[in-house]
Order: structure tokens, then C-alpha cells, then sequence
């Protein structure tokens, strides 16, 4: 049994600068490896980032939210965004990530998110009822509400 632990994701400026890393023989063959997982551990974004993110640099473009909002987005796993039933919603913003493709999430053995906290409930819910997860790490407060 092949055992490896990994953060495999990146959100490049650009699909170009995303292709050429995607390019790379060592990015390659680490994002090829994502095709037979036997376990995805991801966490559950939810379009509103945390003040904590903001201040980091790590989150898109009022815009881009915008855009994503209209769309009707309400979260990603893997910066893969989701709608409300948790079916894809695709932007050129995908373009732009260089990690697990939708493909190969979806062709994981067995999907868990790790998650919690109020804030996130209504992405966590549609991650659920899409399958992106298929087993829920969370705690007690959003246990309660994705069951009520």
C-alpha cells in the first residue's frame, strides 16, 4: 500500500501561469498521482472568505466572488466550486487551479471533509448532498443543524 500525504493545490494568477506549472515535469507527475487515491481528505470553502484569509491574500477578487455568487456558487472543495445541490459550477476560474481535477475527486475510494463552524453550514450541506464528501469530520453545533 502507497501512503503519501500532500497539499497539491495552487491558485495561479493566470490559466497561462497555471498551464506552465501544470507543465512542469515534477508538478506533472504529483497532480497524476491524484488519479487513484484511496482516501481524499479536503476541507469545504465556503464563497465568503474569513477575515483571516482576506488578510493573508489568499482569497479571489470581489469580482471574481461576484461572479461566482451570480453563478450561484456556494462553495469548493479543492477551489472546485459548487452549487446549492452540489453540482459543478465551472468558471474560468478553474482554468486557474493547478491541483485534483473534479475527475479525479469524484474517483476517490472514499472523500472525507474535514470542516466546521456556522459560517460554513450551507456549503457543508451541499457538499454532502452532491457526494463531493462522503464521510464528515465536523463538530457537534454544525452536526445538529446539517440533521435538523
Amino acid at each position: 500500500m502507497r501512503r503519501s500525504i500532500s497539499r497539491r493545490r495552487v491558485w495561479a494568477g493566470s490559466a497561462e501561469s497555471a498551464e506552465a506549472l501544470r507543465g512542469a515535469p515534477f508538478v506533472s507527475a504529483a497532480l497524476g498521482e491524484l488519479g487513484d487515491l484511496d482516501v481524499a481528505l479536503v476541507g469545504i470553502g465556503e464563497i465568503t472568505p474569513s477575515s483571516t484569509l482576506v488578510r493573508s491574500g489568499n482569497a479571489f477578487s470581489d469580482e471574481e466572488r461576484a461572479a461566482l455568487e451570480q453563478l450561484g456558487a456556494v462553495g469548493d472543495v479543492c477551489l472546485r466550486f459548487y452549487d446549492a445541490q452540489g453540482r459543478p459550477v465551472e468558471t474560468e476560474l478553474d482554468s486557474r487551479v493547478v491541483g485534483i481535477t473534479r475527475e479525479q475527486l469524484a474517483a476517490a475510494r472514499r472523500k472525507m471533509g474535514v470542516v466546521g463552524g456556522s459560517r460554513k453550514h450551507n456549503a457543508i450541506r451541499a457538499a454532502v448532498t452532491g457526494g463531493l464528501v462522503d464521510v464528515l469530520v465536523t463538530d457537534q453545533e454544525t452536526a445538529a443543524a446539517l440533521m435538523a
